[in-house]
C-alpha cells in the first residue's frame, strides 16, 4: 500500500502501476485533473505535489509514499484559489473551462520569481488566446501558502539502498519518471519501479563544493537548477538548459540524473555537461566510480551503468566555473520542445582550442567534432578560419532526417551556431 495526504487528509492505495491521474479520476472521483495530452504538454492534469504544480499525468503513485498532493477541488475551497478563480471569472478569461482547473494550480504553486507567462508556460488553452487569463492573473495578490513539504519519504538510507539494488538488478530508480511514464504507455504494472524520494541523501538534491570542482546532486530537479544562484554563477550554462527543459510542471519533477540516465540524443543537459567537461559520479554497494559524461553515454538509450548502481552526481571542474558559457536549442518552441539540434559551449583557457563545445541532436551522442576542434586550436579566429571550421563540424556531425528536421537543415544550423558561438565567447580577445 502507498500512504499520503490527499487535499490534507491521510489516503492509502493500492500499487497497481498507475498514474496518479488516473487514480484521481477513475479511483476516487475527483475530475478536477483532466486528461489531455497524456505527455506534460497541456497542463490540463496540473496538481501540486508537496506544494509544487507537476503533470499528474505523468506522476507514478509508486513514488507518492508520504507525499502532499492538493488538486483544484481542495484549492478552490481556501482563499487564495477562490481569489484566483474569481479574477479567471471577472475577465472572462474562462471558455470552455478544460483547461481551467490546471491554469489554477499553476499559478497557485508558481515560483516567487514566476510572471504569469513563465508559471503558465506548460498550460495550453485552445479558446481565450492567453490575454484575458494573463490579466486575471495580474489581479491576483501575493503568492497563495503553499502546503508544507512532507520529508516523512525520506525513510531509505543511501547505504540501504544501495544495498536493495545490488541484491535486485530488476529494480529500475525513478526519480520524476516524466521520461519514463511515457516511453512506458502509463502501463507501469510490468516495472519493479525503485522510488529514489525516499532517499534520506540530502546530498543528491544539493549543489556544493569539494574541494576546487562543483558537485551537483542527481536529483537536483531542474526547476531548482533554474533558480539556483550558485548555477547562475558558476555554471550558467545549465540554467539556460533548464529553461528550455519542458514546463515549471516537468521541471518540478524532472532530474538532471533522469535526464542524462535516459541518455536521449536529444537530450539537453547532455551536450551541456559533455562541453564543461564534467565527471558522472556513480556509486554502488562495493564503491564509487567517475568517468567523463562524454564517455558515459554509449548511444540512445545506452550508457554505461553497470547493475546496482546509481547516478550520484556530476563533477564540474574548476577550469570551467564562471568561464563564458553559450546555450542555443533549436526548435519549434522556446520551452516544451524537443530539440531539432542544440549547441553547449564553454570558453577554456587551458584548452587548445580556447573553447570546450558539444553538440546534441545530431547524433547518436553529444558531437565534439575533434577535427572542427583541432581547427580552431591553431589560435586564428578570423572569418575564414571560423568558416573552416564550421565546414568540419558538419562534417563530422551525423544528423538524420526525421518529423523534426531534415538533416541538411541540422548540418547547415549547426554550422552557423558554431560561428555565433565562438564570435561571442572570443569576441573580447586580443
Amino acid at each position: 500500500m502507498i500512504t499520503f495526504q490527499l487535499n490534507g487528509a491521510p489516503i492509502q492505495i493500492a500499487d497497481q502501476g498507475r498514474t496518479l491521474l488516473q487514480v484521481l479520476r477513475d479511483d476516487l472521483h475527483l475530475s478536477g485533473a483532466k486528461l489531455g495530452c497524456g505527455e506534460g504538454e497541456c497542463g490540463a492534469c496540473t496538481v501540486l505535489v508537496n506544494g509544487r504544480p507537476v503533470c499528474s499525468c505523468l506522476v507514478a503513485t509508486k513514488t507518492l509514499e508520504g507525499a502532499a498532493v492538493t488538486t483544484i477541488e481542495a484549492l478552490a475551497q481556501t482563499p487564495d484559489g477562490t481569489e484566483i478563480c474569481s479574477a479567471l471569472a471577472r475577465t472572462g478569461g474562462v471558455q470552455c473551462g478544460f483547461c481551467t482547473p490546471g491554469i489554477v494550480m499553476a499559478w497557485a504553486g508558481r515560483h516567487s520569481d514566476d510572471t504569469p507567462d513563465d508559471a503558465l508556460e506548460g498550460n495550453l488553452c485552445r479558446c481565450t488566446g492567453y490575454v484575458k487569463i494573463r490579466s486575471a492573473l495580474e489581479q491576483t495578490g501575493s503568492l497563495p501558502t503553499k502546503p508544507p513539504s512532507t520529508s516523512d519519504k525520506a525513510d531509505l538510507s543511501l547505504k540501504d539502498a544501495l544495498a536493495r539494488l545490488a541484491e535486485n538488478p530488476n529494480l529500475i530508480p525513478i526519480a520524476g519518471g516524466t521520461d519514463l511514464v511515457v516511453r512506458a504507455g502509463h502501463n507501469l504494472q510490468s516495472l519493479r519501479l525503485f522510488p529514489l524520494a525516499r532517499l534520506n541523501a540530502p546530498e543528491l538534491h544539493q549543489v556544493f563544493r569539494e574541494g576546487d570542482t562543483l558537485i551537483i546532486g542527481a536529483l537536483m530537479r531542474w526547476q531548482d537548477i533554474l533558480h539556483d544562484p550558485v548555477i547562475a554563477q558558476t555554471v550558467p550554462i545549465l540554467r539556460d538548459v533548464a529553461y528550455g527543459v519542458g514546463s515549471p510542471q516537468i521541471r518540478n519533477a524532472a532530474t538532471i540524473g533522469g535526464n542524462i540516465a535516459t541518455a536521449s540524443p536529444a537530450g539537453d543537459g547532455l551536450p551541456a555537461l559533455v562541453a564543461l567537461q564534467a565527471r558522472i559520479r556513480l556509486i554502488h554497494r562495493d564503491g564509487t566510480r567517475e568517468m567523463p559524461v562524454a564517455d558515459f553515454i554509449t548511444g540512445p538509450g545506452r550508457t554505461q551503468r553497470r547493475s546496482g548502481e546509481l547516478i550520484a552526481g556530476f563533477v564540474i571542474p574548476a577550469k570551467c566555473l564562471g568561464q563564458p558559457q553559450t546555450f542555443t536549442k533549436v526548435g519549434p518552441r522556446k520551452a516544451q520542445a524537443i530539440s531539432k539540434l542544440s549547441l553547449a559551449t564553454v570558453k577554456v583557457p587551458d584548452d587548445p582550442a580556447g573553447i570546450s563545445f558539444a553538440f546534441g541532436a545530431v547524433g547518436p551522442v553529444p558531437m565534439t567534432c575533434p577535427k572542427a576542434h583541432h581547427a580552431l586550436a591553431s589560435g586564428i579566429r578570423d572569418e575564414d578560419r571560423l568558416g573552416s571550421a564550421a565546414e568540419l563540424a558538419m562534417s563530422e556531425i551525423t544528423p538524420i532526417d526525421d518529423m523534426r528536421s531534415t538533416a541538411s537543415y541540422r548540418r547547415r544550423v549547426a554550422g552557423n551556431l558554431l560561428i555565433r558561438h565562438c564570435r561571442k565567447l572570443f569576441a573580447h580577445d586580443s
